[in-house]
């Protein structure tokens, strides 16, 4: 009896250091999922989950009757807004917005952002004398980059906002616009209790109207990046040729020209589409941190991106603009990183 008594009591016991176990490692999994990560269930480490877009906005086509063919057409913004209200993306990198007043104010038919979002845009500076100038004085940068958040998720970094112009070098007075730009902001992730991760965001702009002003404008925005820090950087470089766009090195494909990460190649996939049936690969976004996430809908409570990424307009992933408007078609990207490597 007294065995039987003893061998009941060591049952008794395990089995608490088991629940206990278990009560523990739930709540480790609770706590990094409210903070937009999951434990591994072999691991202590969370692996945490970003979804960023990268959107020209513009609207080229000359009848719209947009200043500089800038997103202006109430069906265009209320489309983009209610594309992000339900794709949710954490990050937002957009060009060519009419100002920055439009993100979350009532300029030009805005808000572009729905409610729970906070953004950003480039200063205007005068290319000549270096000083403010208004979002559409002439000779200007103007305020046509952004970045936007998702404030439940992210937060600004203080003073972590740059630009860089248009080419404008004695070659560069003559012959680039100085309102191409690219635009950073770095931004703070908390992936679970007492861990972030910093996240630059890079919006590119580069100028259309020939490579010598493109090449050396883009080679300008990689400058943007903060150090060895984990980057996104998209949106509409206006090329498709690799020698222009100047990816460094431990920099991976998110997307470019129907590459969806290393999963598959779309060829018959264009970014922009003109009059007369000019198509064009000019938008692209890349990485140096994570994996493509492609179960992240269960995630966001949105359809998963099957290939880490979409294009808008193809594979049965909706175009921001609804249908039209827009002459560029947004890029969305969903990752998934181990926290704190």
């Amino acid at each position: 009896m007294r065995r039987i008594l003893l061998l009941l009591t060591l049952s008794v016991a395990v089995m608490a250091v088991f629940l206990c176990a278990c009560a523990a490692s739930t709540a480790d999994d609770d706590a990094a999922s409210a903070a937009g990560g999951e434990s591994s269930k072999n691991s202590t480490q969370t692996i945490a989950h970003l979804r960023y877009l990268a959107v020209n906005a513009g609207n080229a086509s000359p009848q719209f009757g947009c200043w500089e063919y800038k997103l202006c057409r109430a069906c265009d913004v209320k489309s983009l807004h209610d594309y992000i209200a339900y794709w949710k993306p954490d990050i937002i990198m957009l060009s060519e917005i009419y100002s920055g007043e439009q993100l979350t104010g009532t300029a030009m038919n805005g808000p572009v952002l729905p409610p729970g979002y906070a953004g950003i845009c480039g200063m205007s500076y005068d290319r000549n004398t270096c000083a403010p100038a208004a979002f559409d004085a002439d000779g200007a940068s103007h305020e046509h980059e952004c970045i936007a958040w998702k404030e439940s998720r992210l937060s600004y970094v203080e003073n972590s906002a740059e630009s860089a112009f248009g080419r404008n070098d004695e070659y560069g007075m003559e012959n680039c616009n100085y309102d191409f730009t690219g635009f950073r902001v770095r931004l703070l992730l908390p992936v679970s209790e007492g861990l972030s991760e910093e996240i630059t965001a890079v919006a590119v702009h580069p100028d259309s109207g020939g490579k010598e002003c493109r090449s050396e404008e883009i080679d300008r925005y990689w400058s943007l990046l903060a150090g060895k820090c984990k980057t996104v950087i998209g949106g509409d470089w206006n090329t498709d040729k690799d020698t222009e766009l100047q990816v460094p090195e431990g920099f991976s494909v998110n997307y470019s020209k129907g590459q969806h990460w290393d999963i598959i190649s779309h060829d018959d996939e264009y970014s922009a589409e003109y009059v007369f049936g000019i198509k064009r690969k000019l938008d692209h976004a890349f990485s140096n941190f994570g994996a493509p996430c492609t179960n992240c809908g269960s995630y966001y409570k949105t359809p998963s991106l099957p290939f880490g990424s979409a294009l808008g307009g193809n594979d049965g992933h909706p175009r921001a603009d609804g249908g039209q408007g827009m002459d560029h078609r947004q890029i969305l990207v969903d990752i998934e990183f181990p926290a704190g490597n």
